[in-house]
Formats: structure tokens, sequence, C-alpha cells
């Protein structure tokens, strides 16, 4: 086979010609894949997150197994909070990081009051009823603000705002560094085996 100086040049474009269009084939499904891995992270978070939120509710609700009916509110959030605190991110200049005894600092857990809310409720004799609502924060970026634009659970009718709060200012513009969020909610129903006394009248008389 003699090979020509024609043949050479054709054989020269043809590779510039393939290198051209690997490079146009990456530029186009790169951004597609990216978010694809994107999304699949920052919705293993939120199960995650949500997750979490249903064990605090149960926190919320064993906690108050051992107390009177008018601790049952205190007790159940600050359960809550103490479970929610490893999930929640951002805080503003006068929140303060949460402490675990036996654990220490939780970064970034400052603002688990003001973005968890706990409804305790008594019902019938023996049921007690906990309700966390807890807004998380979508950290991975492109995906989170699509997620939250889709989402949208405080106002539908509004074009989506990142940090947009609701009617109770439960999430607030008081962040460092802001983010989208999705509100959670999860309830927990335990059955109270006994009844706790208001006053049980110790030490007995005599002793």
């Amino acid at each position: 086979m003699v090979v020509t100086a024609d043949t050479y040049v054709c054989k020269r474009k043809a590779g510039r010609s393939s290198a051209g269009s690997v490079m146009l084939e990456f530029v186009l499904a790169f951004p597609v894949i990216l978010t694809l891995i994107l999304a699949c992270m920052q919705f293993s978070h939120m199960w995650m997150a949500r997750q979490v939120v249903q064990y605090a509710a149960f926190c919320a609700a064993r906690a108050t197994l051992v107390c009177e009916r008018g601790e049952y509110q205190r007790a159940g959030q600050q359960a809550a909070e103490q479970v929610c605190a490893w999930v929640v991110l951002g805080k503003n200049a006068g929140e303060q990081d949460k402490k675990i005894p036996g654990w220490g600092v939780i970064p970034g857990s400052g603002a688990v009051k003001r973005k968890t809310k706990v409804k305790m409720e008594q019902i019938g004799t023996w049921n007690v009823k906990a309700t966390v609502t807890h807004d998380f924060a979508l950290v991975f970026p492109l995906v989170g603000p699509m997620i939250g634009w889709g989402v949208n659970p405080w106002d539908s009718t509004q074009r989506y705002r990142e940090q947009h709060a609701d009617a109770t200012g439960n999430i607030g513009a008081g962040d460092m560094v802001k983010w989208p969020h999705v509100r959670f909610t999860e309830t927990a129903v335990l059955t109270k085996p006994y009844v706790t006394l208001p006053k049980t009248g110790l030490p007995v008389k005599g002793w």
C-alpha cells in the first residue's frame, strides 16, 4: 500500500475532527452529569435529614413520658433540638453553637432553636403526640436552588426566593450564609404506660 501526501493529510483532518467532536460531547454532557451527581447527593442528604427529624419527634414524645403535663412542651422542645442540632446548618451573629455533654460543640448548630418547632399534645389519658417541624438547608450548589424553586413550601403563589420566611418568621434572614430551605414535618405518638403524680407526698409521715 502506497501512502501519499493526500492520504496523510486526510488522516490528520479526520483525527482533528474526532478530537473536536469528543470535546463537544464532553462540553454538552458534563453539566448534565454533574447535575445528576449533585442531585443524588442532595436527595440523599434530604432523606437522611428526614429520618433525623422523625427520630426527633420520637425523642420529643419519649421525653414527656417522665414529665407532668405542665412540662410537656419544654421537655419536647429541648429533646427535639438536641437531635436536630446534628443536621441544622446556619446561624446569625447572636446565636451560639450548641454543646452536647460528653461530646462538645456541634459546628453550625446555632440556629437549631430558630429552625425547629415542636408541638406537644395529650391524646386521651395515655397517649402523647409530638409534632416536629424543621427547616432544612439545601447546601448543594445548583440542585439546591432548583429543588427549593420546585418545592417552595412557604408561599406557592410567589416566585421562589432564598430564605423566603413563612408568616411566623421560622427561618428568618439571619443566616450569615443563605441557602434555600425545605420544611420537614414529622409526628410521633407514644403510649404512657403509667401516670405521673403531680405530687407524691414523700417522705411519708413517720419516716
